[in-house]
């Protein structure tokens, strides 16, 4: 039988899905997964507010 639960407006819903997602991976892909992590976190990026405008202003330039 499945859980069922109700999220509220203050859950993080990027944790919960990291939680989902290692309660479904076992053994060989537990490891997998934890030698790739450190990769993947460099790949991660976090553009500085000015450059999403910039890139949103040239967007709508081309319409």
């Amino acid at each position: 039988m499945g859980e069922t639960f109700t999220l509220n407006v203050l859950t993080n819903q990027n944790e919960v899905k990291k939680e989902n997602l290692k309660e479904n991976l076992e053994g060989d892909d537990l490891m997998f997964y934890h030698s790739l992590r450190p990769n993947l976190v460099n790949l991660e990026k976090k553009p500085k507010l000015q450059t999403i405008h910039n890139i949103l202003d040239y967007s709508k330039s081309l319409r």
